[in-house]
């Protein structure tokens, strides 16, 4: 059996196992300046959707660093979980892992979509059908002000 020397590298692991047993493909996030990526299949097949931060054992995020992966998620398109090994009450030789997700607008769960709105010679992403009706009842009322005003 392989001795676990490096405390971190045993939280990694211990993370690594957890989202493997939900079912992800676990891959090393070096590349995304993160310790995992998650793929919900075959890499060759899907792009990851979720990089992976192992916190510290004592709790402490560096403000630096988490700006730095905050602000690099949407540009990656991916969203940002936070997970964090905690021994489990009851038992010091089994553990919990804690995840916290952060997705921006610009790097949201991939399966929301979003209409296109095409005004004039330019298109606009909508989020929602109110706000798309809303929008162009904006703009029929500022052409017929327009019109108006001629």
């Amino acid at each position: 059996m392989e001795a676990l020397s490096d405390p971190w590298e045993s939280r990694v692991r211990i993370v690594r196992k957890h989202f493997q047993a939900k079912g992800y493909r676990v891959h090393s996030g070096l590349q995304f300046g993160c310790e995992l990526v998650l793929y919900a299949d075959d890499p060759s097949r899907v792009h990851s959707d979720f990089c992976v931060h192992v916190v510290r054992e004592d709790g402490y995020l560096d403000w630096r660093q988490m700006q730095s992966l905050v602000r690099s998620m949407p540009d990656l398109h991916k969203t940002l979980i936070l997970a964090q090994v905690r021994p489990k009450e009851n038992d010091a030789t089994q553990f919990v892992v804690e995840e916290l997700a952060m997705a921006t607008e610009h790097a949201p769960f991939r399966h929301k979509k979003r209409e296109v709105v095409v005004v004039g010679s330019q298109q606009k992403k909508i989020k929602t059908n109110d706000e798309s009706s809303a929008l162009l009842d904006d703009e029929k009322s500022a052409t017929e002000d327009t019109s108006a005003a001629l």
